[in-house]
């Protein structure tokens, strides 16, 4: 059995992530764009309107939206993200993606909720759970799609990792309409393909893993 090591990874550490181009990602509020009002509205007007819906999304886990002793929890069905209750006699239907939602997060209160899709367009919903209405999305993310989105815990940072080749990691503070995304150095490609991702509480560490590796990246100089 091959034996397992730990080492620093050389990568640009001159470059400042705030420098690394984000020309190509667009950000937007649901409330300052009618083309997105379109996006989001347009099942209101279609001949065919989805009801209820049967199914999981395996890939994607099934997240806790409990909050004061009312049973509420998240799961995806292709396109569509569902709000259940305890009783699994309602659904809140969350809909605005295109192709199968294939990551979610919520925050530790339970209000943000993030849903990510990625082929053909790499495209990111933040909703409000507490009325089931999306607040803010993200475009145009990388070229060959994503794997995995996390929220911090004060539901402030969304962290996405992206799909090989070119894989990096893109942090988006996306409560606030000045600051665009972050995209950290690309990971290295002596290292097999990152495919988990997660952010310290703190969010001054992160860890991403592959089948040959464990990376720590660090936000502080």
């Amino acid at each position: 059995m091959a034996s397992s090591s730990a080492k620093s990874i050389q990568t640009n550490d001159d470059i400042l992530p705030s420098l690394l181009s984000t020309d190509n990602i667009s950000t937007q509020s649901t409330s300052r764009s009618r083309s997105n009002e379109d996006l989001f509205q347009n099942y209101q007007y279609s001949c065919l309107s989805l009801s209820w819906t049967i199914g999981i999304n395996s890939n994607v886990p099934l997240l806790n939206l409990s909050v004061t002793g009312k049973t509420r929890y998240f799961y995806a069905v292709g396109n569509v993200g569902i709000i259940g209750t305890g009783s699994g006699k309602a659904q809140t239907l969350l809909q605005g993606h295109i192709s199968n939602i294939i990551s979610a997060a919520v925050s530790h209160d339970k209000q943000w909720l993030v849903t990510a899709e990625s082929v053909p367009e790499t495209f990111l919903i933040v909703w409000n759970t507490f009325t089931s209405k999306p607040v803010k999305y993200l475009t145009n993310i990388h070229e060959t799609g994503l794997i995995r989105v996390y929220i911090s815990r004060d539901g402030k940072l969304i962290s996405i990792l992206t799909e090989i080749p070119d894989q990096k990691i893109i942090l988006w503070r996306w409560s606030n309409n000045d600051v665009s995304p972050i995209v950290l150095p690309v990971i290295p490609i002596v290292c097999e393909r990152q495919s988990w991702f997660i952010m310290i509480e703190d969010r001054s560490f992160f860890c991403s893993i592959g089948t040959d590796s464990v990376i720590f990246y660090s936000m502080l100089k």
